[in-house]
C-alpha cells in the first residue's frame, strides 16, 4: 500500500473532514492520526499503527516518556461515519494550525493533513536545490 496525491477538504462546522476516497479505501474501517513534530497531523492505517507504537515501545522508558506523551497521548482513532466524515479532535487541529481547509498528502505508509495556508507556503518556497542533493544521496 502507498499513499499518493494531494487533496484539499475544509471542516465544517461541526469540525468534521471528509476523508478523500482514494484514501479512505485503504485506510480501511479504522485508523489513527497523530501529531509530529512539525506542524502537520499523520494519518496511519490500523495495521501501520501497530507498528509504530510497537516501535516506541521498544524504546526505553527513559527515553521513551514524552515521545509517548506528545504522539500517543495526543492520538485519535477514528472510524468514519457513513458519508466518510471523522471529527477532528481540536488538540490535533490546534497542533496543525487547521481552522477550516486542509490538504491531504499521501506520502507512501501514512497520509499528512496539513493546513492549506501553511502547505502553500511550503510548496511556494520549497528548496529544489536541496531536494535534488539529498536525493543524489539516496540514488533516486
Amino acid at each position: 500500500m502507498s499513499f499518493v496525491g494531494s487533496y484539499k477538504h475544509s471542516l465544517d462546522a461541526k469540525k468534521r473532514i471528509f476523508i478523500p476516497s482514494k484514501f479512505r479505501d485503504e485506510l480501511g474501517d479504522e485508523f489513527y492520526i497523530t501529531r509530529k513534530f512539525d506542524t502537520y497531523l499523520s494519518v496511519y492505517t490500523a495495521d501501520e499503527w501497530a507498528q509504530f507504537v510497537e516501535k516506541i515501545e521498544r524504546m526505553p522508558e527513559t527515553d521513551a516518556v514524552e515521545v509517548q506523551d506528545f504522539i500517543l497521548g495526543a492520538a485519535q482513532k477514528c472510524v468514519p461515519d457513513a458519508s466518510g466524515r471523522i471529527i477532528l479532535d481540536e488538540r490535533l487541529a490546534a497542533h496543525a494550525m487547521i481552522e477550516k481547509n486542509v490538504v491531504f498528502v499521501g506520502v507512501g505508509k501514512q497520509i499528512r493533513i496539513w493546513a492549506e495556508e501553511i502547505w502553500s507556503e511550503r510548496e511556494k518556497t520549497r528548496d529544489f536545490s536541496k531536494m535534488r542533493e539529498i536525493m543524489k544521496q539516496y540514488g533516486l
